[in-house]
């Protein structure tokens, strides 16, 4: 059922039509249209949202900030659809799981305000709608099939580990409901303990939708994903209070080595979404995010906020290729011998903005570290491409006494290559460095230096 240019007409029609009654009747502010994909929907205000905008190749449709892939689109309707789910609500110290009687293969318990969800049917895609709100609570799901999990209005502070522990090998697609604030707390375990995460998965994560995700990691990491981890283009904001270790942590131990030119699947994190998709990252033990064992870094939109303040910590941390085609990365890195962006190899930057802060003593704005193979599966690293990236900072930090190491805006340890978009860097410290390469090339075809 995608006949979408045939829904898309009656969109259009039906909003004329509502337009012209309420110039003889009362306004239809209210009046709404939804776009269907499978059970998901996205509401848009027909007064707000008067156009539909389809791409050259028909593949693709734009309303406001949102893109849609036509082949994913089931139906638009003029009625809120309701969908078959697993409805799951918390009332402080219990919690209510109703199930709608047409899903098979799902079982449950419950503990107080900790629900224990098993589902074995690997044929239907199935939605968990989480509400409510328990200091003392948690949400563990074991499925072995593709997941949709809506977060509407949830807040859930465990006792016993992670907040919510989601077991499936496949994808989780997570939403943050339109106008909701979820907020997800563990609590701070002995050090026997081995819970990983706030938001824990054991397999791949999407997250989309307009409202807002608070998550602090008491224990270890805020979020983790055992492979990727995805910012869909219709996030909203995800604010990473604290974690004792890693603020967004993807990947562990899928990919064993990272060969000249190859590009790893299994592990990365990727960032897509508009400005009002945003993400902020503070207080965190060990690196804003990290992208582990050879895991990619794709920055392609959105707004990135990290204050890096731990000692040897990282903003955007990866032991692979880093690629930034747009977006903005927002850099306050104040931690000794820390980083704003780590890359062990190579990074290319070519598009969006990076501001740097940088006031820690012996810190770096961007690095790209090489390593050797003696100490290291990177068979090579340490190349920094700026083919497009506007990029600003202030450097401010002074000499580490431990290693000697300088502040740093930019240091590539082995080749830096320019050719497009403008750096501008202001050193306020003496003891300081704008950019440091072992081998430097500005091509100049483009691209500007400003060194203060």
């Amino acid at each position: 059922m995608k006949h979408i240019y045939r829904y898309a007409a009656l969109v259009l029609l039906t909003f004329t039509s509502a337009t012209a009654f309420a110039q003889e009747e009362d306004p239809v502010s209210s009046q709404k249209f939804y776009i269907c994909e499978g059970y998901d929907d996205e509401d848009y205000n027909l007064e707000k949202h008067d156009e539909m905008i389809f791409s050259a190749d028909g593949k693709t449709l734009t309303i406001g900030k949102d893109v849609f892939n036509i082949d994913e689109i089931d139906s638009i309707t003029f009625t809120k659809p309701k969908f078959p789910c697993i409805d799951i609500h918390w009332d402080g110290a219990s919690a209510t799981v109703t199930i709608d009687p047409s899903i098979t293969g799902v079982t449950y318990t419950t503990s107080g305000g900790h629900v224990y969800v098993t589902c074995k049917n690997t044929t239907k895609e199935l939605l968990y709608v989480l509400s409510g709100s328990s200091s003392n609570g948690s949400f563990t799901l074991t499925s072995g099939y593709k997941t949709r999990i809506n977060l509407d209005g949830v807040s859930l502070t465990s006792s016993i580990g992670p907040a919510m522990n989601i077991d499936c090998g496949k994808r989780v697609e997570v939403k943050l409901m339109k106008n909701t604030v979820n907020t997800l707390t563990d609590f701070k375990a002995p050090s026997e303990d081995h819970h990983k995460a706030t938001f824990n998965c054991e397999g791949h994560v999407e997250i989309k939708g307009h409202g807002t995700l608070n998550v602090t990691g008491l224990t270890k990491h805020a979020i983790r994903v055992e492979e990727y981890l995805k910012i869909k283009q219709s996030t909203g904001t995800i604010n990473i209070l604290g974690a004792v270790s890693d603020g967004i942590h993807c990947g562990d131990g899928v990919n064993t080595k990272v060969e000249q030119d190859a590009d790893p699947e299994d592990n990365y994190f990727i960032m897509n979404g508009s400005d009002s998709t945003v993400i902020n990252i503070a207080n965190c033990g060990a690196d804003c995010i990290d992208s582990n064992d050879f895991g990619s870094m794709f920055i392609n939109g959105g707004i990135i906020n990290m204050d890096v303040s731990q000692i040897d910590g990282n903003g955007l941390k990866c032991d692979s290729i880093i690629y930034m085609t747009g977006g903005k990365i927002v850099a306050n890195v104040t931690g000794m011998v820390s980083n704003g962006i780590r890359s062990a190899y190579d990074m290319y930057l070519e598009g969006g903005t990076i501001e740097c802060n940088i006031s820690g003593n012996g810190s770096k704005g961007i690095r790209g570290r090489r390593l050797t193979a003696a100490t290291s599966t990177v068979l090579r690293g340490g190349y920094l491409h700026f083919d497009g990236t506007n990029v600003k900072m202030t450097v401010s930090g002074g000499t580490y006494t431990v290693d000697n190491s300088n502040c740093q805006g930019i240091r590539s340890e082995y080749f830096l290559y320019q050719s497009a978009g403008d750096i501008d860097i202001t050193v306020t410290n003496p003891d300081a460095s704008a950019i440091y390469a072992k081998s430097d090339k500005w091509d100049g075809v483009s691209g500007t230096r400003h060194i203060h």
